[in-house]
């Protein structure tokens, strides 16, 4: 089988989905999110408005990343679950986005949702183009990945959708031969989240396999990794520690590297002592179904032939699955764009598969962010 790294795009063996498809499904599927948890907190939001629907995704993560807008780097401790000496184990890109939205008068969870709505557009446009060029329907292939229980976090003001926009684009482009253009995407994905080497890594596979080399231009694909040391550096700046950002990782959220076996180990035993209430714990579940998924995946694209997208998941599975336990693998998932490319050609090829994997698929995302929104733990 050919290396995908060579092909170009065959607009006789894939239609195009135009523009304005890719438009109203994003959009249709964002209302969707909206609409259903405007339902579920109807009593919240006819009270107390747009504010209030505001302050309903204020949730997690996203109150680290607006401590860092607010406060900058090393902020206040709230509590011993929201200490935000921590926050240095958040990359800066969305942090100063809502700093920007903070300047002209919009509340930071707002210009997150904004961003994430924006962005993820962006994102949908670049997974259908990827979808199309390994001879999926990109319709089918943006549905699989916007209908997903994960796509959650491409709507809340979380980094995926900002972190995706750039990184299927860098992918984009790099199939192209593009690779000034796509170190620098790639670059700014980094910014946003630790994942951009991940992606930088793929991204010199694809270049080594690649028949349109250059190494000038080929050595922009290293711009990832001069973003996370100047952001090191900005840490010692801060800290005096070189190893400041998984001093953190560790302090706080206990997260250690360890053996896979370990690590399986560590979050199967969870699943009975997590919760403090005593019942097993679906979350934990939730985080062995997903790494199960992923090595799914890595097969799949080595199976294809598929090497620097098998990179990109390989290594991305390597890193998530030698933590001391599994930790947000579900939510990961909705950047594994080679998963989406997968079901999406096997939605194109399979009409009862539609029928099975869109009311599924929907009825999950609409529970998980209502959830969500109501203050409820989604991984």
């Amino acid at each position: 089988m050919t290396s995908l790294a060579s092909v170009t795009w065959n607009t006789h063996a894939v239609q195009r989905t135009s523009r304005s498809e890719i438009l109203w499904i994003w959009l249709g599927s964002r209302f969707l999110v909206f609409f259903a948890t405007v339902v579920g907190s109807w009593q919240i939001v006819t009270s107390g408005g747009l504010a209030a629907y505001t302050e309903m995704w204020r949730q997690w993560d996203t109150r680290w990343f607006e401590s860092i807008a607010v406060f900058g780097y090393i902020g206040p401790y709230v509590s011993d679950f929201e200490d935000f000496r921590y926050n240095i184990a958040f990359f800066p890109g969305l942090p100063l986005v809502m700093r920007a939205g903070e300047a002209i008068g919009l509340a930071p969870t707002l210009t997150g949702l904004i961003v994430s709505l924006v962005a993820g557009g962006f994102a949908a446009t670049a997974l259908v183009r990827l979808g199309e060029l390994f001879g999926a329907s990109g319709r089918w292939t943006l549905i699989a990945w916007a209908l997903a229980p994960t796509a959650l976090f491409v709507t809340a003001a979380y980094t995926e959708a900002l972190f995706a926009a750039f990184a299927f684009w860098a992918w984009v482009v790099a199939k192209q031969g593009r690779w000034v253009f796509a170190g620098v995407l790639a670059g700014c994905a980094e910014f946003v989240r630790p994942n951009g080497l991940f992606l930088a890594v793929g991204l010199i596979v694809m270049f080594l396999i690649s028949s349109q080399k250059s190494w000038t231009r080929g050595s922009a694909l290293l711009i990832p990794f001069a973003v996370t040391g100047a952001y090191f550096a900005y840490l010692y700046s801060l800290t005096g520690n070189w190893n400041a950002w998984s001093a953190a990782q560790s302090d706080f959220w206990g997260r250690e590297l360890v053996d896979p076996v370990t690590a399986l180990i560590n979050t199967y035993n969870l699943i009975f002592t997590f919760s403090p209430t005593g019942e097993p714990s679906s979350r934990m579940v939730s985080e062995i179904i997903a790494m199960a998924v992923l090595l799914v995946v890595l097969v799949g694209t080595i199976v294809k032939k598929w090497w620097a997208e098998a990179t990109y998941v390989g290594v991305s599975t390597f890193s998530l699955g030698t933590s001391t336990m599994y930790y947000s693998i579900p939510r990961t998932l909705v950047l594994v764009f080679p998963l989406w490319v997968l079901i999406g050609l096997w939605l194109t090829k399979s009409t009862w598969f539609r029928w099975v994997y869109v009311p599924m698929a929907a009825g999950a995302l609409i529970v998980v962010s209502i959830l969500f929104t109501q203050g409820q733990w989604i991984s």
